[in-house]
């Protein structure tokens, strides 16, 4: 027993309290999730000075997170999610312990705000606060997770796979062999007051963004679109205002997206990758947001213009039934009726160009796409 250096007993039907004779072991990892543990979580595991992982999620744990935890400097992975403990978040975490990739606390019971100390934690991947009851400000100086700027990917605990659930899309998925592909921020279902800093935004390479179910007022940073990995960006239930910045029709990758329940205002962009998002209540709750031209009309739209706008656009429609009815039919027969058509109008000729335009943009487009999907 002294030489064990793994204990993995998740998943099973443990129940009682855990002992208090930690210090005598020289593990490297604790894995007891999902079971029915309860109590406090024994101060003996700070003795534990080469502990990686200590992962004792889905338990009924109550009380703090025992400060003897400084003591294991090398820890690298945490997760104490969906228990019942409480109090404020531990400000030696970002101190001592400084190499930690994986925080995950989501669904407790803990209060206060996010420790200034936690930006010192540089090779940082993953953080999940979200759902409990932490107030306060988010603090600027994330832009320190270097390892979410960069992905400067280096390898977990050799001794034990790390594991983790976290919320994507609304959905609870598990994550082990590739959560070391995996960055994410969430901090959703919170207190949170004041505006999302702008250095949010130096993190290039974070997958997961989600900052929804909070206070947070102020405008989304308009650098949104330099985070060129996001996938996920939920700001929803929010008190956020002002235009939805233009750059967010950058993200390419963009597959989930979620600004309902706040004050913005003016034209959503449009964007190839945006278009794709097309379940309109991504935007619901906010009154003054409007379509831009082209888009699909909502009764958040001024109809301005609504009869030319619609007038051209059947023009548009008789070039291209012209354009392929010509194809359809031979050059000899069909351009000619095309032609006679153009050159009695000059507002058709100019329509015609547009159209032509159009039709070139479409397939060079089209090729571009294939080209970065075939990279």
């Amino acid at each position: 027993m002294r030489n064990l250096v793994v204990l993995s007993l998740s998943d099973n039907q443990f129940s009682g309290e855990l002992f208090d004779y930690w210090g005598e072991l020289k593990l490297f990892a604790i894995d007891l999730a999902n079971n029915s543990l309860y109590g406090k979580i024994p101060s003996s595991i700070g003795f534990l000075f080469t502990l990686e992982t200590l992962v004792l999620s889905y338990n009924h744990f109550d009380g703090k997170i025992p400060k003897f935890l400084q003591n294991c400097p090398q820890l690298l992975s945490i997760d104490l999610s969906q228990n019942r403990l409480y109090g404020s978040l531990p400000m030696w975490i970002g101190g001592v312990v400084s190499q930690l990739r994986l925080l995950n606390l989501r669904s407790n019971h803990f209060t206060g705000t996010i420790p200034r100390q936690w930006c010192n934690l540089p090779k940082l991947r993953v953080l999940d606060v979200s759902n409990n009851n932490l107030s306060g400000k988010i603090p600027s100086c994330l832009n320190n997770w270097t390892d979410m700027a960069y992905n400067l990917y280096v390898h977990a605990s050799q001794n034990y796979s790390e594991k983790t659930s976290l919320v994507m899309k609304g959905r609870e998925l598990e994550y082990s062999v590739n959560l070391d592909y995996v960055l994410t921020i969430d901090i959703s279902s919170n207190r949170l007051n004041g505006t999302i800093p702008n250095e949010i935004t130096n993190l290039l390479n974070l997958g997961t963004l989600n900052l929804s179910n909070n206070h947070l007022v102020g405008t989304i940073p308009v650098n949104i679109g330099a985070m060129q990995q996001l996938q996920t960006l939920d700001l929803s239930r929010n008190r956020l205002s002002g235009n939805i910045p233009a750059s967010l029709a950058s993200l390419n990758f963009l597959t989930h997206l979620n600004l309902s329940f706040n004050n913005l205002t003016g034209r959503i962009p449009t964007g190839r990758q945006l278009q794709t998002l097309n379940d309109p209540s991504i935007y619901d709750g906010n009154p003054f947001l409007t379509k831009s031209p082209g888009d699909k009309k909502t009764n958040n739209d001024v109809p301005v213009s609504a009869n030319k706008v619609d007038g051209k656009e059947n023009e548009m429609e008789f070039f291209g039934f012209g354009f392929y009815t010509s194809m359809a039919i031979g050059f000899p027969i069909g351009l000619n009726i095309l032609f006679f058509t153009i050159f009695t109008s000059r507002s058709r000729r100019i329509l015609y160009i547009q159209f032509i335009d159009r039709v070139n943009y479409n397939i060079l487009e089209g090729i571009g796409f294939v080209i970065i999907e075939s990279n």
